[in-house]
């Protein structure tokens, strides 16, 4: 077994070869650190703008007392978010919540109507559901959706 201070000296001396030998291949020919430097900058860039790029809205934002009503329904008045172990939620559903949130394009409508306890709604915030997440609630809804209801969750404005 070798000791910290052996290691600690060892991890020292790898890794000033390391920089020394990246120093002189750098100087040598810089092309290729020019290249892979250029595209990491360019990915940085893309992934700024495209998370700055508005995106439009549903101009109805809440959703209307009879989208409520029908969401609740269909959801027994129980919140449909994960609860226990990946398990449906056990408590009331209050809270009519857009699966793919509204303020990142998701629809107001039925689609996208999520039964939510004040918890989970409040929590989620402007949150993307996973494709687990996603996933998970529509096998659940299968189960208590009724017959010939899309259990599909989720749907962006610009798809309608």
């Amino acid at each position: 077994m070798t000791s910290p201070t052996t290691f600690t000296e060892t991890l020292t001396g790898f890794i000033q070869g390391l920089i020394t030998n990246m120093t002189s291949l750098i100087t040598t020919n810089p092309v290729p650190f020019l290249v892979i430097a250029g595209f990491l900058v360019l990915v940085y860039v893309g992934r700024a703008i495209a998370q700055n790029r508005p995106v439009p809205t549903d101009p109805s934002r809440l959703f209307s007392a009879v989208q409520k009503n029908e969401g609740f329904g269909r959801a027994g008045g129980q919140c449909e978010m994960d609860g226990v172990l990946f398990m449906r939620c056990k408590a009331k559903a209050h809270h009519g919540d857009h699966h793919y949130p509204w303020s990142k394009g998701g629809s107001t409508s039925m689609a996208n109507f999520v039964a939510a306890c004040a918890r989970h709604n409040t929590s989620k915030g402007a949150k993307i559901p996973t494709v687990w997440a996603t996933m998970r609630m529509e096998a659940r809804r299968r189960k208590y959706f009724p017959q010939g209801v899309n259990v599909k969750a989720g749907e962006r404005f610009a798809q309608r």
